[in-house]
């Protein structure tokens, strides 16, 4: 196996760097927008998130010139700490991912290995999906990384747009939020490049009810201009529940 892994929301169950807003901070304005669209954005950014979850997802990632599908077992404490574990195919089963705080590391079975992620790793993918390394490492929460610049009603859903604070550790120029009014559940977020070039988009769709909780379940991250995508769809969720520490450790990855 390689090190890209060529076999995650994981955006919906990650974090770091806190870039916090002084607007958010204080409950006020949040740039040009109303402190009701920043606790929009907010409850939308972690409709997923618990202090602690565990479930089991199913990753599908769609290329030009193959379909490779992985069914996973996850755990998460809050945004800074996840273990992921690959049940199916049995080519692949047994390889991990641990995330605690800035710090990521793989571990592969075949060869009883643990490999840190480092700088030169992050733009490679993570289990050959069109997420990379850096998507884990910095995953960011909207209304704090980022500030408002607009809000538009459409019928039955919102859209906000965001550009990054000065000092926010991300790469997009800005982001599009689509939002429902009832429930304020995600629909799509649009990320964009220099020149406000799209550069991939994020769908929610499959709305369920997961332990109490009504959330999308299944998540789809497809690159502009590509008929390729990678979607994760869970299948089941717990929330907060009780996980030892030790699942969040390197003997953990390797269990």
């Amino acid at each position: 196996m390689n090190r890209r892994f060529e076999s995650s929301l994981i955006a919906a169950i990650l974090t770091l760097n806190l870039i916090h807003s002084p607007a958010a901070q204080a409950g006020g304005r949040w740039g040009n927008c109303s402190a009701q669209t920043r606790k929009m954005v907010e409850h939308a950014d972690r409709i997923a998130l618990a202090d602690s979850a565990a479930g089991i997802m199913t990753m599908r990632v769609v290329k030009a010139h193959r379909t490779s599908v992985m069914k996973m077992k996850f755990w998460s404490s809050g945004r800074d700490k996840m273990l992921v574990r690959i049940l199916a195919p049995a080519r692949v089963k047994g390889m991990a991912t641990l995330k605690v705080g800035r710090k990521v590391w793989y571990y592969m079975p075949r060869t009883d290995r643990i490999v840190r992620v480092g700088t030169s790793m992050l733009s490679e993918s993570w289990m050959g999906s069109h997420f990379t390394n850096d998507d884990l490492v910095k995953e960011t929460e909207m209304d704090r990384q980022y500030t408002c610049v607009s809000r538009a009603d459409r019928g039955d859903r919102i859209l906000v747009k965001v550009r990054p604070l000065p000092n926010a550790a991300v790469i997009w120029s800005s982001v599009e939020l689509t939002i429902t009014k009832k429930g304020w559940l995600p629909v799509k977020i649009a990320y964009y490049g220099r020149g406000h070039q799209l550069k991939r988009t994020m769908t929610f769709s499959d709305v369920r009810l997961m332990d109490g909780r009504r959330i999308p379940t299944r998540f789809r991250l497809q690159p502009a201009g590509k008929s390729e995508y990678t979607e994760i769809i869970y299948h089941k969720i717990r929330f907060h529940v009780a996980i030892p520490n030790r699942y969040f450790s390197l003997r953990g990855l390797t269990r």
